[in-house]
């Protein structure tokens, strides 16, 4: 299809940049969004065009005015609950009406692997796998994300729309992980030590938005070729010096005492705890295939890249 001119929302945050950077490397025209008005080290060239409004703002339609694709990027991570029904429920109707109107043809959500549901012990989290069935048992951000995919799908009308489950985004100065337990400072009490660690690399989260807008629409889960399970990250992310010291504790330990509660902390509802911390594994392909995705090095190469803040080679 060649050269497109690309509308990226969240352009500001971690994602953002690393879609916009593959939109231009790909010689397309960008628009890149934030809310927060321009964003310090945004590219000064002509293909990019920085603006900035509120994603509800009725000026939307008009910035988007010539684009054939939108990658919906920006939302939260933490937040209220009102937070996170605003700026990512709300605003996702708002960018997807903006879109309708504007007459663009295509729009890729960066989505989350969190909808799922957790399976049995060592099961494969597919595609075709259930969607959480009782999301107020989890925290906000997965009931949001579950959310955000029924409010795009109502509003998308004409307009092709892909959903893009990305696993845990990691990458230079963001290598924290909520799969692998609870840290506090030095210390890390690791919960369990099979099963797969859902990763997605920063870079390739940003190509596979950028490619999803020349694809056919889909909805493919995103992650690394490599996942490794906690021991491996953990050996691997040692070479930081951090964690001093780990503690080990069974999931299924905390499995007897969590319950189907709404309140309390997440690891203690029974649902949550699965879902982060039950050994299971986790099926990228179809997003390989459907979106003809490079091929990854080894997760140690790749960690080793990310802690010199270089990215994966």
């Amino acid at each position: 299809m060649g050269a497109l001119r690309v509308f990226i929302t969240g352009a500001g945050g971690y994602v953002g940049p690393a879609a916009a950077d593959h939109a231009m490397r790909a010689g397309h025209e960008t628009v890149l969004h934030s809310r927060y008005g321009h964003r310090q080290g945004w590219p000064d060239v002509p293909e990019v065009f920085p603006v900035a409004c509120p994603l509800d703002s009725p000026n939307l339609p008009a910035l988007m005015a010539g684009c054939h694709a939108v990658i919906h990027v920006a939302g939260r991570m933490s937040g209220t609950e009102a937070e996170f029904h605003k700026d990512v429920v709300e605003d996702s109707r708002a960018v997807m009406r903006a879109a309708r109107e504007a007459g663009v043809s295509r729009v890729v959500l960066a989505g989350s692997v969190s909808v799922y549901r957790a399976g049995e012990p060592e099961e494969v989290i597919t595609e075709d796998s259930p969607l959480e069935p009782r999301p107020e048992l989890r925290d906000g951000y997965t009931r949001a994300k579950l959310e955000q995919e029924v409010a795009m799908r109502a509003e998308a009308g004409d307009v092709a729309l892909s959903i893009l489950r990305l696993g845990a985004i990691w990458g230079p100065g963001r290598l924290w992980n909520a799969h692998i337990g609870v840290a506090k400072g030095p210390v890390l009490i690791r919960i369990g030590r099979e099963g797969q660690i859902p990763l997605c690399d920063v870079d390739r989260a940003g190509e596979a938005l950028v490619a999803a807008t020349q694809a056919a629409p889909c909805t493919v889960n995103v992650l690394d070729d490599d996942l490794p399970d906690r021991i491996r990250y953990l050996n691997a992310l040692s070479a930081s010096g951090w964690p001093k010291l780990v503690l080990p504790l069974g999931w299924r330990l905390l499995d007897r005492f969590a319950g189907d509660r709404t309140t309390g902390p997440g690891l203690l509802r029974r649902p949550t705890l699965r879902a982060r911390m039950m050994p299971m594994g986790w099926d990228g392909r179809r997003a390989v295939e459907a979106l003809s995705l490079s091929p990854q090095h080894p997760f140690e190469t790749m960690m080793a890249a990310n802690l010199t803040g270089g990215g994966a080679p």
